[in-house]
């Protein structure tokens, strides 16, 4: 796969086709069977609103911060006093005027400004988070349940060929009463299959419920997981795959708070550093009787510094250093985690591809052992146990392979959570070629 594809700066693109999602997809309603639909509709779900209220709203904090560097300009009504001054009178209702504007502050907007952005960028990752997180929910659902889907129609087949071959060992034990144990060998292993395949329909229809619940519509999943790698859609190596590692949500989490923890200590930090502001006020003396409104023009050019405040300052430098201190911590376990999570996931698809070559292979040589027990049987040369062993080892390794080959297609799409752009890839693409599941009732 073209490693440009995880290159991509997508925050702002990202953030229009997700609400572009919410608000004009017409698939969040819909009955959705296909994997890619489904991702599609996690957009819709009220965690992911709720965190792009909280970005809209740490923007809106950027332009608070902004404004204390700003003209501040208030008006109201005042009782004014005068002594020693000819002429003047007290005013008990003295309307008034005050336009004030910081100077220089040392830096401390600027602070303020610098960890307000980095907390915005932090939120605008914690949608991406979110989102993802719900990716990974669906994935382990619709995996589950298209696993068990597949069990199930193997199981089903295994009845299907016991219930038959009760019936032969019944004709047989019709004709030599001495057999007729062998039918409740038979009935014994038939029941502990239906048994089975009843625990695994449990779990098929509850992760398929589940997935409804979490999507809020209804979902049948009839289609496997499409398979990246036969797409393309995977990085060439796992080198090229741990260079875009930093684009995941979760580490720009941890960076842009540990943005904001810097840019608090650079705001504590000037806690006894001056700051030099300016005024204007405009206040209505009354004199001989009338007032003469904003008439009075006070000027005042101030200079305010932190001499002591009783330790106050230090101690939240002090703390707010140590905040940073974990903050670059965490961000390096972060980075370690996701590192750990995507070598594990890129070590485990070589051997699933073994592992599934190995069942396949089992598979194959325990149908031909059975085949050839079921005629050795009926020519009285086998036990029947040895027949109800053969037919075991046959659907058991069957099944055991259609499993295998779900988790490795399981494991492609966890590869690209790990990398955080499960949402990104689902946009890039119309749709993907999956196989279909047979319906299990």
């Amino acid at each position: 796969m073209n490693i440009s594809f995880f290159k991509q700066r997508y925050w702002f693109s990202l953030h229009l086709l997700i609400m572009g999602g919410v608000f004009f997809n017409p698939l969040l309603k819909a009955h959705a069977t296909d994997f890619v639909d489904i991702i599609r509709m996690t957009a819709d779900h009220p965690s992911v609103r709720s965190a792009f209220s909280a970005s809209a709203g740490a923007y809106y904090d950027i332009e608070q911060a902004k404004s204390a560097d700003g003209f501040q300009v208030s008006t109201g009504v005042s009782a004014s006093g005068y002594s020693g001054q000819p002429g003047y009178e007290n005013n008990p209702v003295s309307p008034h005027i005050s336009v004030s504007k910081l100077l220089y502050d040392h830096g401390r907007t600027d602070a303020s400004v610098a960890g307000k952005q980095a907390a915005y960028s932090m939120q605008q990752a914690q949608i991406n988070v979110t989102r993802e997180s719900l990716n990974g929910q669906v994935l382990a659902l619709f995996t589950s349940a298209a696993t068990n889907a597949k069990v199930v129609a193997v199981l089903d087949k295994e009845i299907n060929a016991l219930q038959d071959l009760l019936n032969r060992v019944k004709n047989i034990a019709s004709i030599d009463s001495g057999r007729a144990s062998e039918i409740n060998q038979v009935a014994s292993r038939l029941n502990a299959v239906i048994a089975s395949r009843e625990m695994s329909y449990s779990t098929y229809v509850q992760s398929q419920q589940q997935l409804s619940a979490l999507l809020n519509s209804e979902i049948i999943v009839s289609h496997d997981l499409p398979d990246l790698k036969k797409a393309g859609l995977l990085p060439a190596s796992l080198d090229q795959a741990q260079q875009v590692l930093k684009e995941n949500p979760n580490w720009v989490v941890s960076r842009e708070r540990k943005e904001e923890a810097k840019a608090a200590v650079d705001l504590a930090s000037k806690w006894n550093k001056p700051k030099w502001s300016v005024q204007l006020s405009l206040d209505s003396p009354k004199r001989n009787g009338e007032m003469e409104p904003f008439k009075a023009v006070t000027f005042q050019v101030s200079s305010d510094i932190n001499l002591w405040d009783g330790g106050a300052g230090r101690a939240n430098v002090k703390a707010e250093t140590q905040r940073l201190i974990a903050a670059e911590a965490d961000q390096d376990a972060t980075f370690r985690s996701l590192k750990q999570q995507l070598d594990q996931l890129w070590v485990s698809l070589p051997l699933r591809e073994r592992q599934i070559n190995a069942l396949k292979r089992q598979s194959e040589t325990a149908l031909k052992t059975w085949e050839a027990g079921e005629v050795q049987f009926f020519a009285g040369q086998r036990p029947l146990t040895d027949l109800i062993s053969f037919a075991t080892d046959y659907y058991t390794s069957l099944a055991s392979y259609k499993e295998q080959q779900m988790q490795y297609l399981a494991a492609q799409w966890q590869i690209v959570a790990a990398l955080g752009k499960t949402s990104e890839l689902v946009q890039k693409v119309k749709s993907l070629p999956a196989n279909t599941i047979d319906a299990v009732h």
